[in-house]
């Protein structure tokens, strides 16, 4: 039987963290979202499911809802990023909505997404769409948000609830 001094005991347990620091430290640092220059007028997809919640007669109406939207990066701002709707759709209850155009912005030190886009509705009504969201980064190149929603059109306003994740 081998025994372990504490001495040797706290070897160990250095080497292995240094170990660890050798394998995951590089990872870490290259799967961290590439710079803020290289992004200007590049275009990401972000993509939402979830359900919206419509009060009708008093009662409260759970239906699935989801949207795709195209956002473009139209600023150099470091502190606050500013991005452009390009285009999208969000689909309630199987009714589609298409979004085109809007703009939003990434506030990094609250973690938070905030974004107002404008588009038709299937009978040609005017609908915008109000968002606001806590994101996270899910490691590489993904980041994912909790999304709170307004889609405000002529026939009343929704509330949209969704996770959402787009890839930079």
């Amino acid at each position: 039987m081998v025994t372990f001094t504490n001495k040797s005991k706290i070897l160990i347990v250095a080497l292995v963290v240094a170990a660890l620091l050798v394998v995951v430290l590089p990872a870490a640092v290259y799967a961290l979202p590439t710079s803020d220059s290289n992004l200007v007028g590049a275009s990401r997809t972000l993509v939402a499911k979830g359900v919206d919640r419509q009060v009708v007669d008093g009662q409260i109406v759970t239906v699935p809802a989801n949207f795709t939207l195209t956002l473009e990066r139209s600023g150099t701002n470091t502190t606050v990023p500013k991005f452009n709707v390009i285009g999208g759709s969000v689909v309630v209850n199987g009714v589609t909505y298409t979004i085109t155009s809007g703009n939003g912005g990434v506030i990094r030190s609250k973690h938070l997404i905030l974004l107002q886009a404008q588009g038709t509705g299937p009978n040609g009504q005017v609908v915008t769409l109000r968002l606001a969201g806590r994101y996270f980064w899910m490691g590489g190149h993904i980041f994912v948000a909790r999304i709170g929603a307004r889609l405000l059109t002529d026939n009343g306003n929704s509330t949209l609830l969704m996770r959402a994740s787009i890839r930079v």
